[in-house]
């Protein structure tokens, strides 16, 4: 192992900017689809030598349209069959709500967030997190859950034509997550990792203002009460999300990943938001891993901390996303060997 692992203490420090040692390592071995199966046990003992400065465990978290647990219901379906619906972009999955007629009928079958066994996974890889900074996570949140019960198109109409069911769903997702915050930090969790993918290559998914009527409020109530729990929120969301960053700041948002290249100016974001905001800054995994050289992506990884890194911290360290498969395994030793010994 190039260095040991960071402290819970430590990790605090840099998260809320009362201090910056070293530069915190999470995500950094992300591997994308195909990449494993690629590599195999180089990329293993490769990944070995780089450490996981944060604990981060996922929940098993609710399915689509079939159940991970021996309830049936645990899912965000409601229908028996889903053979004939409408397919959409999330992993080309069925349309959940395509009518809101059948809106009841959706929130009398919505999951429990105290399912038996769900946490199961969590409880026995606790072992595991030492003395290190503890991150419980799930993937979609807000937007993206709504994306996922409605489909693309619906939900970008249900913006102006259907705000007021949106908002009930909205605030029936918001008190299934707070079960899971209480689950978490029942287990000594100290900070909680979701997403909302809010934008796209040019702007965000909706207008600001959309955006300050239906998701602003319930952001509020999430990070409230996470804080109430003492945790930390990070949020991942790609592409450009500069118009709405001013609302994260103001909802309470801990930490923002990753700033995604070519989406987003990162020296003006650091610019504009820094000192109020940390980012878990993410490596470029569209172009700089796949294409550059190993010159270019140890250049790359510390052009981006010299970007990101203030001396009373604010700067943790991710991939931008998964790793790809067209990814040369010396690029991936080298962006892992920089951000683990840079500064």
């Amino acid at each position: 192992m190039v260095r040991e692992p960071m402290t819970r203490e430590e990790v605090i420090k840099v998260i809320e900017r009362k201090g910056c040692g070293k530069i915190p390592l999470v995500f950094h071995k992300w591997w994308g689809k195909g990449l494993k199966e690629k590599y195999g046990e180089p990329l293993d003992k490769m990944a070995e030598q780089y450490p996981e400065d944060l604990f981060a465990v996922f929940y098993t978290c609710p399915g689509t349209i079939e159940s991970p647990m021996s309830n049936p219901s645990y899912r965000w379906g409601y229908k028996k069959d889903y053979s004939g619906a409408e397919k959409h972009s999330i992993g080309n999955t069925s349309v959940l709500l395509p009518d809101w007629s059948e809106m009841d009928l959706f929130l009398e079958d919505f999951p429990d967030p105290n399912e038996p066994g769900t946490f199961e996974c969590v409880q026995s890889k606790l072992s595991n997190a030492g003395k290190r900074y503890k991150l419980g996570c799930w993937w979609r949140l807000f937007h993206e859950r709504l994306w996922e019960i409605r489909g693309m198109e619906n939900l970008m109409l249900d913006y102006y034509e259907n705000m007021d069911k949106l908002k009930i769903v909205g605030i029936k997702l918001l008190e299934f997550y707070k079960v899971i915050v209480d689950r978490f930090a029942a287990l000594g969790f100290d900070g909680i990792f979701t997403s909302d993918d809010l934008g796209h290559q040019k702007g965000p998914m909706m207008s600001p203002a959309i955006f300050e009527e239906l998701y602003l409020p319930l952001y509020k109530e999430f990070i409230g009460y996470v804080h109430s729990k003492g945790m930390h929120v990070f949020l991942h969301s790609c592409g450009d999300n500069t118009k709405l960053m001013q609302y994260l700041i103001e909802a309470g948002l801990d930490v923002f990943h990753p700033v995604q290249r070519g989406c987003m100016d990162e020296r003006k974001t650091v610019e504009e938001f820094g000192g109020r905001i940390s980012f878990l800054a993410g490596i470029d995994v569209q172009h700089l891993l796949p294409e550059g050289t190993v010159y270019d992506v140890q250049k790359g990884v510390k052009e981006l901390i010299d970007t990101f890194h203030k001396a009373e911290g604010g700067l943790l360290i991710a991939m931008g996303n998964g790793i790809m498969p067209d990814t040369p395994l010396e690029n991936i030793n080298a962006a892992l060997e920089t951000a683990s010994l840079y500064k």
